[in-house]
């Protein structure tokens, strides 16, 4: 482990232990789902989200900085799904009214949120001197196609909402909410193993076909061009579907775990390592991107998506019986967690705009001591919270403009 790493989750643990809660010896966290710990949480996967893609640069790879980081971003993705869910049923249980006005309360934000994104990032592409045809720049902006390509989340999870809205606004609908919510998250998973990493529907002239690949297709043809184009879309989001039912049933799970509350965790925490040996080994051996063979592989996509999902699954598992133990809410993390989604969407121009201190000609550069990869990590952090805030800030004044 190099000292970069040592530094940087020397830090983490810091701030992670800065007035943790820890029940005491045979009780436990009654408060680990309440809105405060739940936002703090948010923001402690917000921070891990941005190191899982700064441990994607080649100066960290090759360095072996933040490694641990590199292939569980949808893991940490799944947590927010997680929240999401969760907190979408306690309200729905105990707000009156909970869905009237709810295109305007949780659909209209994040729509706001998407295009002031759009039109950062718009200025941003311009300023570098990114160079789009006309039909790009309207598809990237209207949304059939990415203009950031981290905005993946905000599709999948109006989705997700609109999914729960129409279920539960319906009384004949609500009774089979749980198998509707489950049908839906499969069915973003079948399509994503029929629509693979490119848009195969525009005939035998795919991407992987043609001469040259990338720099001869048409724009839309080629890699990952259009939306619902990668596993990451998918493989998270039985986590929403997880936080409803939990929350459905928070008493009778909780007191089932509580009962049995250290072989549960046994049980868990092996069936999560088990997943996560099955997951890595699926990403590996198995792997998505079988079209660079010629060969679609949907037969070795749905593997490894079926792989991931059950990975979520006991990944969120064991974190909630570990929170019922032991928890993190402080200002830090409840600071991040307020701005999370503005946190996780402006940080991709961010990584590429400090690019310059690790890299040079798509080369990873080194300096003495690799100080200049610490000095990059800190710049990305610093600059993606300041950047959020602001972003935030935009993103309220508006939409208490247009509500």
């Amino acid at each position: 482990m190099n000292y970069i790493t040592i530094i940087i989750y020397a830090l983490f643990l810091i701030s992670l232990l800065w007035k943790v809660k820890i029940a005491p010896k045979n009780q436990f966290c009654e408060n680990c789902f309440s809105l405060e710990s739940m936002t703090s949480l948010k923001g402690v996967m917000a921070l891990c989200v941005l190191f899982h893609h700064l441990s994607q640069k080649q100066a960290f790879q090759q360095t072996g900085t933040i490694n641990i980081f590199e292939m569980i971003g949808f893991l940490f993705v799944g947590v927010f799904f997680f929240c999401s869910g969760f907190g979408m049923q306690k309200s729905f249980d105990s707000k009156q009214n909970y869905l009237q006005g709810f295109f305007k309360k949780k659909i209209l934000p994040l729509i706001i949120a998407f295009y002031i994104m759009n039109v950062i990032y718009a200025i941003y592409h311009l300023i570098i001197g990114t160079k789009f045809t006309l039909s790009q720049w309207i598809c990237k902006f209207v949304g059939v196609s990415l203009l950031n390509s981290q905005c993946w989340y905000v599709y999948v999870i109006i989705v997700m909402y609109l999914a729960f809205y129409f279920v539960n606004k319906n009384p004949r609908t609500q009774k089979y909410s749980t198998l509707i919510l489950f049908l839906v998250t499969i069915a973003q998973g079948i399509l994503f193993v029929c629509m693979n990493h490119f848009a195969w529907f525009w005939g035998e002239e795919g991407w992987w076909k043609v001469s040259g690949a990338l720099q001869t297709a048409p724009w839309y043809k080629r890699h990952m061009a259009l939306i619902y184009q990668g596993e990451w879309w998918v493989n998270s989001t039985i986590g929403f579907l997880m936080g409803v039912l939990i929350a459905k049933h928070e008493k009778s799970f909780w007191k089932k775990i509580e009962e049995n509350y250290l072989s549960s965790f046994i049980i868990v925490a092996i069936l999560f390592l088990l997943t996560r040996n099955l997951g890595f080994y699926c990403l590996r051996n198995v792997s998505y991107w079988t079209e660079f063979g010629g060969d679609l592989g949907f037969d070795k996509k749905l593997i490894c998506y079926t792989a991931q999902t059950i990975q979520v699954v006991f990944t969120n598992l064991l974190l909630i019986i570990i929170m019922r133990k032991i928890y993190v809410e402080n200002p830090i993390y409840n600071f991040l967690g307020k701005m999370s989604l503005e946190f996780y969407l402006i940080q991709e121009m961010i990584l590429f705009s400090f690019s310059f201190l690790i890299e040079k000609n798509r080369q990873p550069i080194f300096a003495q001591n690799n100080y200049n990869i610490l000095l990059y990590a800190f710049c990305v952090i610093a600059t993606v919270t300041v950047a959020a805030f602001l972003y935030r800030k935009i993103n309220l004044f508006c939409s208490k403009k247009l509500k």
